[in-house]
């Protein structure tokens, strides 16, 4: 009888893993120096340790030391917070239901530990979960064909200034990356270890994953649509499917699900938000742009009466109306938008409220634009020029890399087309809304991810490129299932 070929098996070196888990924790252990050198460390140190009286003094003095830990939207979710420790969890801030609650009721939560220090420890909080997001990805990148991608990956996801920078400022984008980085190198483990369960650790940590993320932002459950329903078709039968996809969405939705009871019990209105139709409003009309232009004329909108929640779902419907009758107009900025989504952070091309990021407001181009030889390059036709070829080749490089996964085929192709989608769909969102570059940090770990493989592959020797023996995705849940076969599910 013959012997049967063994197959080889692909083991990762355990000094590149160390050296790759290095990386992110020498950033992370950087940023808690950073922190602890910020002026105005303890936030509420004027308040003698009461968080409510010290947030009061720092919004009323209008206080953000270096404007490093205001993120674009903080003093808005500030108030939020002040409102939670004056009135509790119901209480009648407005801000607590024209934006999304949940990112200040989380700061609220973590305030029963951090008390004046509150601030600095969400900072704290929010470094240490992008460390461990970025070592969780590139291990997994480490141990699957991609391995000779992993240190670039690593570096670029670690040491990319907006994301690095951006974990101290108070804002859901960076935390809601992170979630993002999670659920796709979740993804990646549990196809890699071929798991059968319905149930895994993977699947529970992509799920909570998504559940924190659409607390935080709600329009995000699309994402635990798209990347739960890619998991569960790939792996599953359609029955087996659907199983897991209703119980990922249900547990996404438990956060907009208590949004809407809150906002019920203080406003007397079943809603997540009031903002929908104001952005929308501002990126619609005869004189906008797409972006942001400081008139926010809109659309006219004779029905918008009632509560909030009425006036903000009428002017919803009255945007929606005037794409419709405009469909000229509609497509131009429709474009624009597209493109200030992908606009870089500086220049004459920028388009967004990233004027206060970390790297924004420290860019080494701040003051070269202080002399008029400066401004005249960076915002003239040398500027444009660069600012042009940066956001091509972005794009350029985006599209390459999914290229490149799905031609790989295996898990690569799923993962790869499972972030490429989250990209998508997020600058779907925007184009739908405003043109804003701020709105693509929340899949900006992905995006860069892709960008990475894209670039790298075409500097990369094509033996190195794909390493051992991939794994295999068979789609079941794409096919009929006989009356004979198994639902292959298991708790």
């Amino acid at each position: 009888m013959a012997k049967q070929a063994k197959v080889p098996v692909k083991r990762s070196s355990s000094s590149l893993r160390n050296k790759l888990l290095l990386i992110p924790a020498i950033a992370f252990i950087i940023k808690l120096s950073i922190i602890s050198r910020i002026q105005g460390f303890d936030w509420f140190a004027s308040g003698n340790g009461n968080m409510a009286t010290g947030l009061k003094t720092l919004l009323d003095n209008n206080y953000a030391p270096a404007n490093v830990w205001y993120g674009a939207d903080a003093e808005n979710y500030l108030r939020s917070l002040l409102g939670l420790l004056n009135d509790g969890f119901f209480s009648t801030e407005r801000n607590l239901h024209y934006w999304p609650a949940g990112y200040p009721i989380l700061i609220w939560i973590v305030g029963f530990i951090g008390q004046g220090s509150t601030l600095a420890l969400i900072a704290i909080l929010q470094s240490l979960l992008y460390f461990l997001a970025c070592a969780f990805f590139v291990d997994q990148i480490r141990q699957s064909r991609l391995v000779n991608f992993s240190v670039p990956i690593a570096l670029v996801l670690t040491l990319n200034p907006t994301l690095a920078l951006n974990t101290i400022a108070i804002g859901y984008e960076l935390p809601t990356a992170s979630f993002a980085l999670i659920s796709i190198a979740a993804m990646m483990r549990y196809f890699r270890i071929q798991s059968g369960s319905l149930l895994t650790s993977d699947t529970i940590v992509a799920t909570l994953s998504f559940a924190l993320a659409t607390l935080m932002q709600p329009r995000l459950i699309l994402f635990a649509i798209v990347v739960m329903g890619m998991w569960a078709l790939a792996r599953f039968t359609l029955k087996g499917a659907s199983i897991l996809v209703a119980f990922s969405i249900a547990v996404a939705l438990i956060g907009p699900g208590v949004m809407m009871y809150r906002n019920s019990q203080a406003m007397g209105f079943t809603a997540i938000s009031t903002n929908l139709g104001v952005t929308m409003n501002i990126g619609a009309g005869d004189e906008a742009t797409g972006g942001y232009n400081g008139k926010y004329n809109g659309v006219p909108c004779p029905e918008a009466v009632g509560n909030e929640a009425e006036v903000d779902s009428a002017k919803v419907k009255c945007v929606i109306v005037w794409y419709f009758k405009n469909p000229g107009k509609t497509i131009k900025l429709f474009w624009n938008k597209a493109l200030y989504f992908w606009s870089p952070w500086y220049g004459p091309v920028a388009n967004g409220t990233m004027a206060r990021n970390p790297w924004r407001v420290n860019h080494p181009l701040n003051e070269t634009v202080k002399t008029q030889s400066g401004a005249d390059m960076v915002y003239g036709n040398t500027g444009k020029l660069i600012s042009w070829l940066w956001l091509i080749a972005g794009l350029f490089f985006l599209v390459w890399g999914f290229r490149f996964l799905w031609q790989a085929g295996g898990l690569e192709r799923l993962w790869g087309t499972a972030a490429f989608a989250l990209v998508v769909i997020n600058w779907l969102s925007s184009i739908a809304t405003i043109g804003d570059h701020r709105f693509r940090i929340p899949t900006m770990t992905l995006s860069l991810a892709l960008q990475v493989i894209g670039f790298t592959s075409l500097l990369m020797n094509k033996r190195k490129r794909l390493v051992g023996t991939g794994t295999e995705i068979g789609w079941p849940g794409l096919h009929w299932k006989r009356k004979s076969e198994p639902d292959n599910l298991q708790p």
